[in-house]
Parts: structure tokens; C-alpha cells; sequence
């Protein structure tokens, strides 16, 4: 059996300020602002945090749809922004394009785990410390959608996965982002990942960072040794910079007694 940390969620390519961490581990999951054409309906304005009054809106100076696009102040053009919603911890579906990431989430069978990770500033520091905030337990073999498929099989493929953020791009703009090459120069795979229970947003983040060296942060030692991941640097694991799909050789059920020993 297998768990997955998978490095997601709003950073400092599209949001600002990066929501944080509290001294009691209370966060926000704030998902990246959607770059082009979905069926998606939830906005940064209709999402309620869940800590305080009123919509993720309210925590965000700006957004920045495209990795290189223009950054959006304006209050109203933030708060009518539709959210990539991926993971969606609600309905428990996560899709991914990323090649390291497809190469280990294909490799998924039901019953492991999909781990969610971001970098959070803390309470007395600007630092992104890596934190994990929720998850969930794989239901089905994972759907790999590549870019020479079908477009029909990927559209019936995907009309099994409604609520996936990857779907709903499909349904807005009629293909996968990924695999239209009006949308990009390099075609790649699409992997969806069908979960249920146990999974979800967690109460609280735990941190799995404790060293930086520049603009990279490593699991900590104590985690590490919980965890059990299977890479490893001369500075520990690498969680980002950019962040990495880490796969850890636990079994499901030792992941949530980590879970239960760090709320």
C-alpha cells in the first residue's frame, strides 16, 4: 500500500497574499484561480472560509489566472473568479497534468491514499513551511487520459467524474487544456483519481517542513521517520520550491494514526 503528498493549492504564482497558518493550526484551502473556460460554478466569492465571516474573496489583494498572465486587483473581477477546485476535498476527486505527478498517481490502487500539502506562512514568519491539510482514500484505479485519446472516450470518460475540476474544464472549453494544442505547445497526460472516505479538508495543518535551504523546504526528520518517504536528498526530503509529488511507503492505516498523533 501507498500514500502520495501532493504539493497543491494557491502559492505565490497566483495569489496574494498567500493565505497562512495560525498558532493553532487553523488554515484556509484556497484553490488556484481557474485560467480559462469551465463548467465550474464555485467562485472565490461564493467559497465561505472556514474560519471567520464572509468568502475566500475577502482574504485576497489579487490573482493571477495564467502563470504569466497579468495580475487582477479589482475586488469584484477577484470575487467572480471561478476556482480550479483540484483537489475538490468535498467530492473527493483529484485531477493532475504534471508528469511526475501523473507517473505516480497512475501507479495508485484502491485503498491507498492521496495526500494534500501547501506552503503556508506561519504566525511569526513569512517562510512557506510545508504543511499537510487534507486527503483522501483512492476508490477506483486511477484514469489516465492521454493527449492522443479519443476525444469521445475522454469525453465519456469524464461524464464518470462530474464533480473533477479537470472534467468541468472539459465541459467549458470542450477539450482538456492538456491536450489541446491551441492551449499548449506540449500535450500531456491527464490522470483523474476517483476517492472516498475516509478523506477531507483536515481540522488542522500539520507541518511537515522544518528546514530551508534557499527557496527549498525538507520534511523534517520526525516526519520523515513516520512517513517513510521514498526519495530522499543530502538535506532530507525535498518538499519545493517547486513542490514534488513524494510517494511514502506506509499503509493507509498508519498514515491516519500519523493523522490522529498530530491533530
Amino acid at each position: 500500500m501507498t500514500v502520495v503528498l501532493c504539493g497543491v493549492g494557491a502559492d505565490t504564482g497566483n495569489v496574494r497574499p498567500v493565505p497562512g497558518v495560525d498558532d493553532e493550526g487553523r488554515f484556509e484551502y484556497v484553490p488556484i484561480p481557474e485560467k480559462g473556460a469551465t463548467a465550474e460554478t464555485a467562485t472565490y466569492g461564493s467559497l465561505d472560509r472556514r474560519f471567520g465571516e464572509g468568502p475566500l474573496s475577502d482574504l485576497l489583494d489579487g490573482i493571477r489566472p495564467g502563470s504569466d498572465g497579468e495580475w487582477v486587483t479589482d475586488s469584484t473581477a477577484i470575487r467572480d473568479c471561478s476556482v480550479h477546485r483540484d483537489p475538490n476535498l468535498d467530492a473527493l476527486t483529484y485531477g493532475e497534468h504534471r508528469p511526475g505527478y501523473v507517473a505516480k498517481l497512475r501507479a495508485l490502487e484502491p485503498g491507498d491514499i492521496v495526500a494534500f500539502y501547501g506552503g503556508f506562512p506561519g504566525p511569526d514568519s513569512d517562510y512557506k513551511h510545508r504543511s499537510l491539510f487534507g486527503y483522501f482514500t483512492v476508490a477506483e484505479p486511477p484514469v489516465v487520459l492521454d493527449p492522443e485519446a479519443d476525444r469521445d472516450d475522454v469525453a465519456a470518460t469524464l461524464t464518470e467524474h462530474p464533480d473533477n475540476a479537470h472534467a468541468k474544464r472539459f465541459a467549458g472549453h470542450g477539450d482538456l487544456y492538456y491536450h489541446d494544442p491551441a492551449f499548449t505547445d506540449r500535450p500531456r497526460s491527464v490522470v483523474i483519481v476517483p476517492g472516498e472516505a475516509p478523506g477531507g479538508v483536515l481540522d488542522r495543518a500539520i507541518r511537515l517542513s522544518d528546514r530551508r535551504r534557499g527557496p527549498n523546504y525538507y520534511m523534517s526528520e520526525a516526519v520523515a521517520d513516520a512517513l517513510a518517504p521514498a526519495s530522499s536528498t543530502d538535506h532530507g526530503t525535498h518538499l519545493g520550491g517547486f513542490k514534488p509529488a513524494v510517494r511514502c511507503d506506509i499503509d493507509p492505516e498508519r498514515f491516519r494514526a500519523f493523522l490522529r498523533r498530530s491533530a
